[in-house]
């Protein structure tokens, strides 16, 4: 975890018909929150997100909604590093209100691949990075 807190109000446009945190944008509140988590964890936003010779796109997502999340509401983005494999990263994401409640539980996988000529092709994550990253590693929230 990050030393400071990942607060964040959630946005009026975020919502859906019902007045709720539309489904699908707890991945994009999930995405914020993991562009400010990597630099505490030192990660440059521009080492992760624009590095030359490496992406890490999604390649698996899923969640628990627990508590509708409304437009105006505030919550903590909580991120853990749950297993790391030769060439993926696996993050729990937990959204909890200001009494403590959790209000969802995500996951996102991501592959390390290289950038080379737009292939694609899967690589091992670079050894730096790996560190930085499983210093931070825990097990899943709620577990």
């Amino acid at each position: 975890m990050s030393a400071n807190p990942l607060v964040f109000q959630v946005p009026f446009d975020e919502s859906d018909g019902e007045g709720i945190v539309f489904f699908g944008n707890y991945f994009r509140l999930a995405h914020r929150a993991l562009e400010q988590w990597l630099p505490t964890i030192g990660i440059p936003w521009d080492e992760w997100f624009k590095n030359k010779d490496w992406g890490v796109p999604l390649r698996h997502v899923e969640a628990d909604y627990l508590r509708p999340l409304r437009p105006g509401d505030y919550f903590e983005a909580k991120i853990l590093v749950v297993n790391i494999g030769e060439s993926s990263i696996h993050f729990a994401y937990e959204f909890v209100d200001k009494k403590g409640e959790v209000l969802a539980k995500l996951k996102t996988s991501h592959v390390f691949v290289s950038r080379a000529a737009q292939e694609m092709k899967k690589l091992k994550i670079p050894d730096d990075v790996r560190s930085r990253l499983g210093a931070h590693t825990q097990k899943p929230l709620g577990s």
